[in-house]
């Protein structure tokens, strides 16, 4: 080999290496954060669900649907990823939960009769790598919590609060390169996070997953206005209104795509009752609630909604997969078998030494 075509494999070599470094160290980084400027609906099912009627005064068997809407602010996102110097993304979420399919709010808010029979709104601050939350308590910006309308019933984070002290651990999604490891995951209800176990691989529509299973022990859910009730309700004599404790348990199941980290599927086995003097009392809510076929479907495959793309993780996992590993390990070996190849010729060429007469 000449000079000239040993400069040529050596520069195609580097420039091999190079490449596996960039790929590997920098646009996998890149692409590897949460986009702050995401849109995504999900539709969840609960056939055979009990749920104590206010309007019944009693319990009643339902279908629930619960609909969550996830959306991102960016201006928020990048003002706070400055302040904090660190990528973060600001999402908010609303879960609407009610046994009318489709639910749609009433136009005149004082309908109180028509109101969903749970609705859950949030503003958390994820880190854009790890889904892990973050702490923010600006009065503008800052994460809260609420179940109500009306934004001066918002629970803002402060520490030592006994209903919101922040958001906790992982809340919309899973670390990109999800491990086969215990995560702590965010519960709404309880405004704790809880240990999310990894219990194994599964398939869903064909996509590799990986299947975390939570347990939220039974507990008291603290209550910013008393809880009152008509004593009938739980079989009390009497007139005046009672005051009860809602006591609350759930089993979250959680299917994760492990390159992107998002949520494809969540199933949740939840258990609510009305006690009244440390006793159960009657139920309030008993049900198995998971993602529709749908919305699984989408995530998987992807679909448009609104006119927007949603979903699609089995090909953005696949996208990643390329170039945090495959680019890299392809070109990495390109490039070391070329240096090697003229190492290997460098020492071909190399004149064998003369031996010495007697």
């Amino acid at each position: 080999m000449g000079n000239r075509s040993r400069v040529l494999v050596i520069a195609l070599g580097i420039f091999f290496v190079g490449i596996a470094a960039l790929a590997k160290f920098y646009a996998y980084p890149t692409l590897a954060v949460a986009p702050a400027d995401q849109v995504a609906h999900t539709v969840s099912a609960g056939p055979d669900a009990t749920i104590f009627s206010v309007a019944e005064l009693g319990e009643k068997s339902v279908t629930l649907e619960a609909r969550r809407t996830v959306r991102g602010d960016v201006a928020a996102a990048e003002e706070i990823s400055k302040k904090l110097d660190r990528k973060v993304v600001v999402f908010d979420t609303v879960v609407i939960t009610d046994d009318e399919l489709d639910y749609k709010f009433p136009d005149d808010k004082t309908q109180t009769a028509k109101l969903p029979l749970s609705f859950v709104q949030e503003r958390v601050v994820l880190d854009a790598h790890t889904g892990e939350s973050v702490r923010w308590t600006d009065a503008d910006t800052g994460e809260y919590i609420t179940t109500s309308l009306e934004k001066s019933e918002r629970q803002t984070a402060k520490e030592g609060d006994p209903y919101f002290q922040g958001h906790q651990g992982l809340v919309l999604k899973f670390p990109f390169g999800t491990e086969k490891k215990t995560y702590q995951f965010w519960d709404s209800s309880t405004r704790k996070a809880f240990p999310a176990e990894y219990k194994g691989e599964d398939k869903l529509h064909g996509l590799n997953v990986y299947k975390f299973e939570q347990i939220v022990p039974k507990q008291d859910i603290a209550q910013v206005k008393p809880l009152q009730v008509p004593p009938s309700v739980i079989k009390e004599q009497g007139t005046e209104a009672v005051t009860v404790q809602r006591t609350y348990q759930n089993k979250r199941t959680l299917w994760i795509e492990p390159v992107t980290g998002a949520i494809i599927k969540g199933q949740e086995e939840q258990f609510a009752s009305l006690s009244y003097n440390g006793e159960p009392r009657v139920t309030a809510t008993k049900v198995t609630i998971a993602y529709d076929d749908a919305t699984v479907k989408k995530n998987v495959e992807g679909a448009k909604e609104n006119g927007v793309e949603e979903g699609g993780y089995k090909a953005k996992a696949a996208q990643l997969q390329l170039i945090g590993f495959w680019v890299p390990l392809i070109s990495l070996i390109i490039g070391l078998l070329l240096l090697a190849l003229v190492v290997a010729l460098q020492l071909r060429s190399r004149p064998a030494a003369s031996t010495p007469a007697d």
